[in-house]
């Protein structure tokens, strides 16, 4: 075992229980949402204007970011387009009145709203996916990625051969992929199997979490290649260093940000 992986099970034993603690309560969640958003949306925004003089206005657009997850959070999941629109508009103004140089307004502009809707937005569906199908379903949402990530890094780490995209990400393979798949589904199964029959929990069917597995494994997938592109963009090989063994806030959370939105949608039409 390598050393990088050691630091990487060594952060995921510290960090994991306390992120699960949070689902105990909705007000916990709003609190671990909004902690996430502001480690993830900084290091966006900063790797966005890097080499700037625009540190000032990074902090008020996370500042942003932050206060629309909690006032959604609090307004118990309502208004959601209303709240981010109102954001958008806000860190904008923002960004326009405190740009002194015109060449930066348009990296500005489209990093803050990157950081609103894809951090922010796509991270705040765990609040009406809590408040509609309960803790359990919000929790195995998160759980069967972290499990997807941890089964594709070891399986590709051992087998992977087959390379899905040497230009964006040259270590995530086919083999992986599978490997994810199938860590997430075994692990769907034993979580349903817990809460039904200790903690009395409704949890979708087994028949939705074969879906629900499928659905991590392409969307966890390109997740990681999307953020993997802007970091290649950016030319940083992580987005932060608060994770040791684990990059950035918005390295451990890539897939999670695609998977989220998708994982409501199919909940909310009755697909899982």
């Amino acid at each position: 075992m390598t050393t990088e992986t050691k630091t990487r099970l060594v952060t995921a034993s510290i960090v994991a229980p306390f992120v699960v603690a949070c689902f105990i309560s909705y007000k916990s969640l709003i609190g671990l949402v909004a902690a996430v958003v502001l480690l993830a949306s900084y290091e966006l925004l900063n790797m966005a204007v890097q080499g700037q003089n625009e540190r000032g206005f990074v902090k008020y657009a996370v500042a942003i970011c932050v206060g629309f997850v909690v006032a959604y959070g609090v307004m118990e999941a309502r208004n959601g387009l209303l709240l981010l629109s109102l954001a958008f508009i806000l860190t904008n103004v923002i960004a326009v009145l405190t740009q002194k140089n015109v060449e930066n307004v348009w990296p500005v502009v489209v990093a803050t709203g990157l950081a609103l809707v894809y951090v922010a937005g796509c991270l705040s569906f765990f609040f009406p996916m809590y408040l509609e199908f309960g803790a359990a379903n919000a929790l195995l949402n998160l759980t069967a990625v972290w499990l997807y990530d941890t089964g594709a890094y070891f399986v590709g780490m051992r087998w992977g051969k087959t390379k899905i995209s040497k230009k964006f990400s040259p270590n995530k393979s086919l083999e992986g992929v599978i490997g994810g798949f199938l860590s997430s589904l075994a692990f769907s199964f034993v979580y349903k199997l817990v809460f039904d029959f200790i903690f009395k929990a409704e949890v979708m069917p087994f028949g939705s979490l074969v879906i629900l597995s499928a659905i991590i494994a392409i969307l966890d997938t390109f997740g990681d290649l999307f953020e993997s592109a802007l970091k290649r963009y950016f030319k940083v090989k992580d987005s932060g260093t608060v994770l040791p063994g684990h990059g950035g806030m918005l390295d451990r959370i890539d897939g999670l940000l695609f998977v989220t939105p998708v994982t409501y949608f199919l909940l909310s039409i009755g697909v899982l």
